[in-house]
């Protein structure tokens, strides 16, 4: 099975699901916005000689008040999974190393798409579920996060979010323990720490 094909199946059989969740789009993205929360779920081909007849589902969230990941802007509707500072992947069953495969009859590929469809109730919705909803999902997310245990980057993104919340305490731990985790090289990276809160 080649991958319009399979995307094709997808269009189908999931795309309605996420359709009726509030997802709008065409083609490999669909979005979501629901005031500053933004949802996105990508369909992305796999590369490489032994990834070609596979893809990825990717999720990603974002709030509208971040810059984006990589810094700067885009407008809701253009955000790419790329572009969110919370990401994820819906994974194939183990032993699937390259994502999602294509199949090789029709038969295979559309038990693939209906085995996604079923992962999409698990941990599809899961990760959508954890940033649902600006601010209870992200004052949740705050309280459950050890400043100390997050790479530096989650905890640049964590303390704007603290401090577009006017939790300047919580965002003055994510800051210190972004700017101690932070490698030495990650000039940019500290820089943006060090400015949570004097732009706040």
């Amino acid at each position: 099975m080649n991958r319009a094909t399979f995307l094709r199946l997808l269009e189908k059989k999931l795309f309605p699901v996420l359709k009726a969740e509030g997802f709008e789009g065409t083609g490999q993205t669909l979005r979501r916005i629901d005031g500053p929360v933004i949802h996105v779920f990508n369909v992305q081909g796999a590369s490489g000689a032994r990834g070609g007849g596979a893809c990825y589902l990717n999720l990603g969230a974002h709030l509208a008040f971040l810059p984006t990941e990589g810094g700067g802007q885009v407008a809701p509707r253009d955000i790419e999974e790329a572009h969110c500072v919370f990401r994820d992947r819906m994974h194939p069953p183990p032993g699937e190393a390259f994502g999602w495969a294509y199949g090789t009859s029709k038969e295979e590929a559309e038990e693939s798409v209906e085995f996604i469809v079923s992962e999409w109730s698990g941990p599809g919705r899961a990760f959508f579920a954890r940033h649902g909803s600006y601010p209870q999902s992200f004052e949740q997310l705050l309280r459950e996060t050890d400043p100390n245990g997050v790479h530096a980057r989650t905890a640049l993104h964590l303390a704007r979010i603290a401090a577009h919340l006017g939790d300047r305490e919580r965002a003055q731990a994510l800051v210190d323990a972004g700017l101690a985790r932070a490698p030495e090289r990650a000039t940019s990276l500290k820089a943006d720490l060090a400015q949570v809160l004097a732009s706040a």
